[in-house]
């Protein structure tokens, strides 16, 4: 069985070079690269199970490299390491769409459990092919086409470019239409898992659906307090 693919991004040698000693020992392939122009180019070269990146770094920041990822590939999990501890931040790596945040000084055996949780949850999710009857390429919500692959949000002849996160709520939302959705859910489903700092992420993310969606009066989301929400679309 072939090992287990890190892009580790760290520009403090020091670190990544701890870092890079554990993962190596628990069996994982590891490449270094010291900052987010490199770390590009590394991820171009090869194709990975996960990346651990530093916020900030020379040339290019993490949340630049993680965005730049993310419209390549929507699923592959990004874990940031940072020393940056405010709320604000960690809201938004997981606005961009990162899977975990971690703080410096990192606490080797927490990282490595954080890993294998991620990997695990990449392992145990259905692929499904876009394109397909389970999960159309276009998806007609009201009066807006989704498509989805492309994260294009149209109606009429106005298109708005959605980031990764966005289409994906908003293809989970339509999958579960006019039912009641609790938060948790949503969030182990389209974040992984459901700590404060993705819900708060979450709230952010259904006022922008609201404001995107505003053009139809047949589609409304309703907050339901305590619980979660109700996607509603008139068919």
């Amino acid at each position: 069985m072939d090992a287990v693919k890190i892009l580790l991004v760290e520009d403090d040698r020091i670190i990544a070079s701890l870092v890079k000693k554990y993962l190596d020992i628990r069996g994982y392939a590891v490449n270094h690269a010291e900052d987010g122009v490199e770390g590009m180019k590394e991820y171009d070269k090869a194709d990975y199970d996960l990346i651990i990146m530093d916020v900030m770094m020379p040339h290019k920041d993490g949340y630049t490299l993680a965005e730049e990822i993310r419209a390549k590939d929507p699923y592959i999990p990004i874990l940031f390491m940072s020393s940056n501890n405010l709320p604000k931040d960690k809201i938004k790596a997981f606005r961009i769409g990162a899977d975990d945040y971690v703080t410096k000084p990192v606490n080797v055996e927490e990282l490595l459990l954080r890993i294998e949780v991620i990997l695990k949850r990449q392992k145990s999710e259905p692929k499904v092919e876009v394109g397909t009857e389970d999960d159309p390429h276009e998806i007609k919500i009201g009066n807006y086409i989704l498509d989805f692959p492309y994260q294009k949000l149209a109606i009429g002849d106005d298109t708005r470019k959605l980031t990764t996160r966005e289409a994906e709520l908003l293809r989970f939302l339509h999958r579960h239409r006019n039912s009641l959705i609790k938060r948790e859910y949503i969030l182990q489903e389209v974040w992984g898992d459901d700590d404060y700092y993705k819900g708060r992420s979450l709230d952010v993310f259904m006022s922008r659906l609201r404001k995107y969606l505003k053009d139809d009066s047949t589609i409304e989301i309703l907050n339901v307090h305590g619980i979660g929400f109700k996607f509603l679309v008139q068919d």
